[in-house]
């Protein structure tokens, strides 16, 4: 059975742990959604720029009481839809490409649970059926 040294579950503030300190340690990175975690994808990061499209259209309409005449024409919600998640898939992609090309880092896109203790840590399985054990286990999901 592979066994690592660390165990991060989610790949949201979880991928922000592997620095310097991890460089020559065995890591297992579990993943089961897409890489990033919640913030990223569908949280935090996408919301912001969805409210700031309604921010513009706002100001447009309130430019009246600045002495500008605007108006909106229209708001093509597939446009906004593609600005945003054109920026956002890509830095998923990379971060999921990113941590696949480290060659001391394995990751394991399914769901992963606890099998109980390991005489070397704790034994990990995922729901794709891969077993494992780590010294440590960070849950970031």
């Amino acid at each position: 059975m592979e066994h690592f040294d660390i165990a991060i579950i989610g790949t949201g503030s979880g991928n922000t742990i592997l620095d310097e300190r991890y460089a020559e340690k065995k890591v297992a990175i579990c993943e089961q959604g897409v890489f990033g975690g919640t913030c990223l994808n569908v949280g935090c990061i996408p919301t912001k720029m969805f409210v700031y499209a309604a921010e513009v259209a706002q100001t447009v309409r309130d430019s009246a009481r600045f002495g500008v005449d605007a108006h909106i024409d229209g708001v093509r919600w597939s446009d906004i839809v593609s600005r945003v998640f054109g920026r956002i898939d890509p830095l998923a992609a990379g971060g999921e490409h990113y941590r696949r090309s480290s060659p001391n880092v394995s990751v394991y896109a399914s769901h992963t649970r606890f099998a109980g203790r390991a005489e070397n840590g704790y034994g990990l399985r995922t729901e794709a059926g891969d077993e494992f054990t780590a010294e440590q286990v960070v849950i970031a999901a």
